[in-house]
């Protein structure tokens, strides 16, 4: 079971939200919040395997608010937006969120993310990705050795922001056989993780 904290201050968003993943057999909404402040309260209170959090929030944003969870080694925090503002993109990852979607994400999509951010993933929209190889102006790399069909087919799910199982899904092969992909994708192009993969791809021209 996955136990989630919801934190928006748009109360509609929130209980939408909390309604469509309480449906998840495997999610229960342990509590809903307004800002950021409120988010670390309870977190305490719950001890949540994740926070699913606003970017933009009176009070205490939820970058500000991902930055404390993070320095108090609390659960992985997705965020999310409705705007796609370089600066919240970049400012997000930086302030050590495991995630990052935005609003209009399918509840699928959203779910699919909670369950990578849970077991240690990250899930990045390929937008967010993209501000943040920009802003850090990284170097091109050398070209890589050549992607099989199937690693580019898994590394093209994986930029439009799609978790393992939802990749296994689509591909119809089991989430370990989208793990040794993902494995050998990330040896060929010489990145650390699955979003420094994707940056590597769009620079290397492989995903266009």
């Amino acid at each position: 079971m996955i136990r989630i904290v919801i934190v928006d201050d748009q109360p509609l968003v929130r209980e939408g939200l909390a309604s469509l993943l309480d449906m998840e057999e495997d999610v229960e909404v342990v509590a809903t919040g307004a800002n950021g402040q409120e988010a670390l309260q309870l977190i305490q209170q719950h001890q949540p395997d994740a926070v699913l959090m606003d970017i933009r929030m009176p009070v205490m944003s939820g970058t500000a608010a991902a930055q404390a969870i993070r320095a108090g080694g609390g659960p992985p925090v997705i965020l999310l937006t409705t705007f796609e503002e370089e600066e919240d993109m970049v400012a997000g990852i930086q302030a050590g969120a495991a995630g990052f979607l935005f609003k209009n994400a399918e509840i699928e999509e959203i779910y699919s993310a909670l369950v990578e951010v849970v077991g240690g993933g990250r899930v990045i929209h390929p937008r967010v990705t993209l501000a943040l190889a920009e802003a850090l102006s990284a170097p091109r790399l050398p070209a890589p050795e050549v992607l099989t069909e199937r690693e580019l087919e898994v590394l093209k799910a994986v930029a439009s922001g799609m978790g393992n199982k939802l990749i296994a899904r689509k591909l119809g092969i089991s989430e370990g056989t989208v793990k040794t992909h993902m494995s050998s994708v990330l040896s060929k192009l010489g990145a650390a993780n699955r979003t420094d993969a994707v940056r590597v791809a769009w620079e290397l021209k492989l995903l266009e």
